[in-house]
């Protein structure tokens, strides 16, 4: 039989570090939570959380500013959603490039902007990193209190923790099939 534990102690800091160079709240959630089970090590989980944030975000960045053109020739469509957040990007870059990192479902498209903006390379891996930073390590954090508030509702947190475990990934990936089906209906609606 499957057992759920001895695969997050082994895989689970390189599913954080892959979850966190994408949309990564829901996997650093869970690993938090996993550090509070003791399951992961919580600074571990902290660090690949804002190495993958970072990686991701930075990745991003380095397309827009460098193959810009080429991206946007080749899919025009993005070109137009890449420049809308430009205007909020040139009144306000440090800003922007620290909190892109809490705007879910825009931050590469975000990251991108930034890089085919004016904004010099230094000055977003310097702010962006810092609210890299910042970002995983609130989102650790809560992933750990989540779980010392589930142990005080349910007291040995033990006994529930598979069910829990896949209760949260089935809602997660329930939302995020919905959404994206939103986004899709949305979408052929708009091009009507």
């Amino acid at each position: 039989m499957f057992q759920i534990i001895p695969f997050i102690q082994s895989y689970g800091y390189i599913a954080i570090f892959v979850g966190s160079i994408f949309e990564g709240e829901s996997i650093v959630l869970l690993g938090g939570f996993a550090s509070h089970e003791k399951y992961l090590f919580f600074p571990f989980v902290f660090f690949f959380a804002m190495l993958g944030a970072i990686t991701g975000d930075w990745f991003f960045f380095f397309v827009g500013k460098y193959k810009k053109n080429f991206i946007f020739k080749r899919f025009p469509s993005l070109s137009h959603i890449v420049k809308k957040p430009l205007a909020a990007i040139e009144k306000r870059p440090k800003f922007i490039s620290f909190a892109m990192r809490f705007m879910y479902g825009f931050r590469y498209i975000v990251s991108m902007g930034i890089g085919a903006s004016n904004v010099p390379s230094r000055q977003f891996l310097f702010w962006n990193g810092l609210g890299a930073l910042f970002w995983a390590f609130i989102v650790t954090i809560a992933g750990y209190i989540a779980g010392d508030v589930l142990e005080s509702l349910f007291g040995e947190i033990k006994k529930y923790e598979f069910r829990i475990i896949v209760f949260t990934v089935v809602v997660i990936a329930a939302t995020m099939i919905i959404l994206r089906i939103t986004q899709m209906i949305l979408r052929q609606k708009k091009d009507e």
